[in-house]
C-alpha cells in the first residue's frame, strides 16, 4: 500500500491533521478504520512493543524496517517520531534519507542529548538537551535528505519543560530552558528548512496563551503535541488547537487499548476455561473474526506464478 494523500496534500488542503500514535501494523489499520487521516509511528510505543528496550538500545536498522512494514500497511500518511535522529548531521542525513525512502511523509528531529534513538522520555530529559546550533544543523541535514520526496522535516524542541501532569511535568527539572528558548529554536528550525515545527510540553490544561504565542512569533505550520484530558475534560479540543494556529495534533491510546482488550479476552477465557467469550463477541461490523489485514492480493499472485510455472513444465516435457 501507499499514502492516497501526503501530510503536504492534507496541510494544503487546510485539513486539520489527527495522527494516533501507533506502532506496529495492525495499530495502523485500525487508526485508518476508525477515520483518521494520519498515524504517527511512536518511540515510546514501539520501545514497549519491543519488551520495553529503550530506542537508544535498538539500532536504526529495526526503527527504519518498522517504519516501511507501517508505511507498507496503510493508506494513511505515516509521520515518524524520529527523535534526534542519530544526533549529528551527517547520522541524522541517513536517517531521515532512508525514513523517506521506507515510506515516512514526514519526520520530527528534536534536540534532546539522551541516547541513539530515545532511552525513555523521563530519563532523556534528565540528560538535557543539545546546544542550538548543533540542533539546527541537524534539521538542515534532515532537511536536506528529504528533498525531491514527499516527506517534510517537522522541528522539534523539548526544552521547554512543564507539559500535562498525565505524562509527567518535568517543570522542575535543571535541563529545561523556558518557553523563550523554546520558541528561538523553533523559529532557528525553519531558517533551517523545516516547514513544520513542535515545541512540546505545550499540552496542558490552560495552554491556550502559549499557544498563541508560539503560532504568532513561529512561521509556518504548528505541531500540537500529545492532546490530553484532565479530570474528564480536554485540555484543547481540536477546534481551539485551529484557532490557535495549529495544524497537527497526536494522541497515545494504541498500547493502552490493545493491551486493555488482550487483558479482558485471555482473563475472561482463563475464568472460564475455554474460548467462547473472544470468539463469541462481534468485533464492530466484521462480526467475529478478526481479518485486519485480507490475503487475496497475494493469494491471486502465487496463483499466476504456480500457472506459469505449470505451462513451462508443459513446454518442456
Amino acid at each position: 500500500m501507499s499514502a492516497k494523500k501526503s501530510i503536504r496534500q492534507l496541510l494544503e488542503a487546510k485539513e486539520f491533521i489527527w495522527a494516533p500514535c501507533i506502532y506496529d501494523c495492525v495499530s495502523a489499520r485500525v487508526v485508518e478504520k476508525c477515520g483518521y487521516n494520519a498515524c504517527l509511528i511512536s518511540s515510546c510505543e514501539l520501545e514497549f512493543a519491543m519488551n520495553g528496550i529503550p530506542a537508544g538500545l535498538y539500532n536504526w536498522e529495526e526503527y527504519i524496517w518498522a517504519t516501511e512494514r507501517i508505511a507498507g500497511s496503510t493508506t494513511l500518511p505515516v509521520i515518524v517520531d524520529g527523535e534526534n535522529g542519530g544526533g549529528t548531521p551527517l547520522a541524522v542525513y541517513r536517517n531521515c534519507k532512508r525514513l523517506a525512502e521506507a515510506g515516512a511523509m514526514a519526520i520530527s528531529i528534536e534536540d534532546t542529548l539522551s541516547g541513539g534513538v530515545a532511552v525513555d522520555y523521563f530519563y532523556g530529559h534528565g540528560r538535557g538537551y543539545m546546544d542550538r546550533e548543533l540542533w539546527a544543523a541537524n534539521v538542515h541535514a534532515a532537511v536536506d535528505a528529504v528533498k525531491g520526496t514527499d516527506c517534510m522535516i517537522i522541528a522539534r524542541t523539548d526544552c521547554k519543560g512543564g507539559g500535562a501532569a498525565q505524562t509527567g511535568a518535568i517543570a522542575d527539572n535543571p535541563f529545561c530552558l523556558g518557553l523563550e528558548e523554546a520558541i528561538l529554536r523553533a523559529k532557528m528550525g525553519v531558517e533551517a528548512g523545516a516547514e513544520i515545527t513542535m515545541i512540546q510540553n505545550i499540552c496542558h490544561a490552560g495552554c491556550e496563551e502559549e499557544c498563541r504565542r508560539i503560532a504568532r512569533e513561529v512561521p509556518g505550520y504548528h505541531f500540537y503535541p500529545d492532546v490530553h484530558a484532565t479530570d474528564g475534560v480536554p485540555d484543547a479540543t481540536l477546534e481551539q488547537m485551529e484557532e490557535w494556529g495549529f495544524q497537527l495534533v497526536s494522541n497515545h491510546a494504541a498500547m493502552k487499548g490493545a493491551t486493555k482488550g488482550m487483558m479482558e479476552y485471555f482473563s475472561e477465557n482463563f475464568k472460564n476455561k475455554n474460548t467462547v467469550y473472544t470468539e463469541n463477541d462481534e468485533f464492530y461490523d466484521m462480526g467475529h473474526i478478526f481479518t485486519p489485514f485480507k490475503m487475496e492480493d497475494w493469494i491471486e499472485r502465487d496463483k499466476k506464478y504456480i500457472a506459469y510455472e505449470a505451462e513451462l513444465r508443459g513446454k518442456n516435457k
